[in-house]
């Protein structure tokens, strides 16, 4: 899927007849390494805050697609990866590369992905030269429009600004701040219901019971789990007090494991697509939700690693929007193969709590759903 959604871009790139902020053509790979070198430093440097992409194959002034089938100077991922490697960049972080290849018009076409970061800006901390040409140390490169920085200057002011400012997520919302320092739990104290940041104690997140009301039923996923009691509380993240954001979180397994609560999707079947076939719940790598849910989660406990291989072996993980309606696409394109896996899989649920059998029948078939739709999403992105 990931080679769909970036091929679809990359004709789009190329279509545009142009270059800017974030991709550059080449006919070939480079020849000189310290070219190589400030091109990718100038990408990884960019000033629109995504991956960037070095497009090799494509003709220069023409923009038509040549190839780098016979390219003598071509680099794969790994010699890409070893020849950044062997750069002192300053602390020793470099930027992350990725390597794929296309095909466009009966051509190979090689895509460097420079993956987008907050540990801007990449620069040198010793000079790198080759054959007349040099990558300065302590000069910081960028790219503005499609024009990178000369490699005998250092950027102007502002954009190196830009990029420090960058690497402090002071170009980011209070909430994208709060969400981006989530990677880092070591950042965070908790005290009973709440958690603060200890560099930011503005930032907090809160777990809150809820009111007296009527007893939320346990949804289907708690049943894959040993022991299907279950909780639900409110978490909300707040900025001086100011709510950002709010989500319903549940409590698995009798208290073992915590995630905020899935996103429902649903299978349609039917000629208009009208009304549902089948249920089943998500998260994409990429939300707020997931990331409280890898927050929320305690690696080093035996018991809530249990408990979370259970949930995820219903639960379906995507890498981001895209992939997941191109997943969808791809389950109704194989409709019959889904139907038949799933009227196979075997697995009793005697224990599942319910009012009628046709609420219990669900439960089953939205557990057997979780399962095979797994199965399904790894040969997916197999293929």
């Amino acid at each position: 899927m990931r080679g769909i959604v970036l091929l679809d871009e990359i004709k789009a790139l190329i279509c545009s007849n142009r270059e800017d902020d974030y991709w550059d053509f080449k006919e070939k790979h480079h020849s000189n390494k310290a070219n190589l070198l400030h091109d990718i430093i100038c990408m990884a440097n960019n000033r629109v805050d995504r991956d960037a992409y070095i497009i090799f194959g494509i003709a220069d002034g023409t923009f038509e697609v040549v190839g780098v089938e016979n390219d003598e100077k071509r680099r794969n991922q790994q010699q890409m990866i070893d020849f950044l490697k062997s750069k002192r960049f300053v602390s020793g972080i470099r930027p992350r590369v990725e390597m794929r290849t296309l095909m466009l018009i009966g051509h190979e076409v090689d895509v460097l992905i420079i993956k987008n970061s907050t540990d801007t800006p990449y620069f040198l901390t010793e000079d790198f030269s080759d054959n007349g040409r040099k990558v300065r140390a302590n000069y910081i490169y960028t790219r503005v429009g499609d024009t990178n920085t000369d490699i005998d200057k250092s950027a102007d002011i502002n954009n190196i600004e830009y990029l420090w400012k960058k690497r402090f997520l002071l170009i980011r919302s209070p909430f994208e701040q709060i969400i981006k320092r989530l990677e880092n739990k070591g950042e965070w104290k908790s005290d009973e219901y709440v958690y603060y940041n200890v560099f930011n104690p503005e930032f907090t997140i809160t777990l809150e019971d809820y009111d007296e009301g009527p007893e939320l039923i346990p949804e289907f996923y708690a049943y894959a789990m040993s022991n299907s009691a279950t909780m639900y509380q409110l978490l909300s993240i707040k900025y001086f007090g100011t709510q950002l954001y709010g989500k319903q979180i549940v409590i698995l397994d009798s208290g073992r494991y915590t995630t905020p609560t899935p996103e429902w999707e649903f299978l349609y079947f039917g000629e208009y697509r009208v009304h549902a076939d089948f249920a089943l719940k998500y998260f994409t790598k990429d939300s707020p939700s997931y990331k409280l849910n890898e927050f929320l989660y305690n690696e080093d406990n035996q018991e809530q690693g249990y408990a979370r291989r259970r949930f995820f072996e219903i639960i379906l993980l995507f890498d981001n929007t895209l992939e997941k309606d191109a997943f969808l696409e791809y389950i109704h394109s194989h409709k019959e193969d889904f139907l038949n896996r799933l009227s196979a899989l075997d697995g009793e649920w005697s224990w599942i709590e319910s009012n009628t059998k046709r609420q219990q029948g669900q439960v089953v078939i939205r557990l057997k759903t979780g399962k095979v739709l797994n199965q399904m999403l790894e040969e997916f992105r197999q293929s």
